[in-house]
């Protein structure tokens, strides 16, 4: 073989080991860069969610502040339309506060205490109006424990607080409808 053609067939062997190494380049930054794409998506919906939960779990917490200051609107000598009305008004709150609670994303075990919590609650108006003689203190009891469970999961504690009673018992009677 003539120097000439193996020097030639040897520049067009390096021109096709360039073009595949360039086309193998271009295959795998392009590939890298729609993994990246996809997670860069993915963690702005995650951080989405995650803002979106969070704005629902403050209105949440708000609903339930102003839940216990209504409870401690209770005064001895309430008529029986002005205790009515007191039932009332908690109730359209602890729902309130429910809706927004459901709506927090990935959050399945605080919805089912807080739902267990609103309960109990929510019963605890009904006896503070028409049995209790001097304050709503099941009311008040019943409401900061459950700010205390939205609380803690907006803080990112391990471990929601300890079920009370009430709630344990609503949460009973929730698991006994769910079986019918």
């Amino acid at each position: 073989m003539d120097v000439q053609t193996l020097t030639g067939l040897f520049g067009l062997g390096g021109t096709v080991v360039g073009v595949g190494g360039t086309l193998l380049g271009g295959l795998i930054q392009q590939r890298h860069q729609v993994r990246t794409t996809r997670e860069e998506r993915a963690e702005a919906r995650a951080s989405e969610v995650e803002s979106r939960g969070r704005g629902v779990a403050e209105k949440a917490l708000t609903e339930l502040y102003g839940l216990r200051r209504h409870a401690m609107t209770w005064k001895v000598g309430m008529s029986s339309d002005e205790r009515n009305q007191w039932v009332k008004i908690a109730h359209a709150m602890a729902d309130d506060s429910e809706l927004n609670a459901a709506l927090i994303p990935g959050a399945d075990e605080l919805r089912e205490r807080l739902q267990d919590a609103l309960s109990a609650a929510r019963k605890s108006f009904f006896v503070d109006a028409f049995e209790s003689e001097h304050e709503a203190y099941m009311a008040e009891f019943d409401t900061g424990h459950s700010i205390a469970l939205l609380s803690a999961y907006m803080r990112g504690d391990h471990a929601l607080p300890i079920p009370t009673l009430r709630e344990r018992r609503e949460g009973a009677e929730r698991e006994a409808r769910q079986d019918l």
